[in-house]
């Protein structure tokens, strides 16, 4: 349970950073490195103690972002930027990778204009091939995203966690926000 509830992460100056799990959250409070702002009755019980679990904590140290260097390249920012979605069926199932659209081994680069998500079989289904030399085409090519393109996603939550991160939340966020 604590791995599957998440935790609205809010920076020093209360904006907004992330979700993380409710476990890690709970930690980040008991060793002193976040504060709990937020509680909506759930409770963690220890065979000596019982710790309210928090819906939203601030960090006690100010997490300086760098907005000029963009969006980071990860594996994840990829999904995110392809909407989870394999670039070549359009398959969302969660048997994802990335490949390269020129293979590494034909001097491909890893890079934004390089990478896309693809399903397992679509990827071994192009092999070490380009699209065109395997008759697959891409859905969108890829681009580098910048911060607008990635709106902060809200995860599914119970109503009491949605209730309380609206404090902190611009509204325009929960409209597609959806309730266990």
């Amino acid at each position: 349970m604590l791995d599957s509830l998440k935790i609205l992460v809010l920076n020093y100056s209360y904006e907004p950073l992330q979700f993380c799990s409710a476990k890690r959250g709970l930690l980040m409070v008991l060793t002193g490195r976040a504060e709990q702002l937020e509680c909506d009755g759930y409770v963690v019980r220890s065979a000596s103690a019982s710790y309210p679990l928090p819906t939203v904590i601030r960090i006690l140290n100010m997490v300086k972002r760098n907005y000029k260097k963009g969006i980071a390249f990860s594996k994840k920012n990829i999904l995110r930027r392809d909407n989870y979605t394999c670039q070549y069926c359009g398959n969302s199932n969660k048997f994802l990778t990335v490949d390269h659209v020129i293979p590494k081994s034909r001097g491909g680069k890893t890079n934004w204009l390089n990478v896309v998500v693809a399903c397992k079989p679509c990827n071994l289904n192009k092999s070490n091939q380009t699209p065109e030399e395997s008759n697959m085409k891409l859905m969108r090519k890829p681009f580098k995203p910048d911060f607008q393109l990635h709106p902060f996603i809200i995860p599914a939550g119970p109503p009491t966690h949605l209730e309380s991160w609206q404090k902190y939340l611009p509204p325009k966020l929960f409209k597609n926000a959806t309730m266990n």
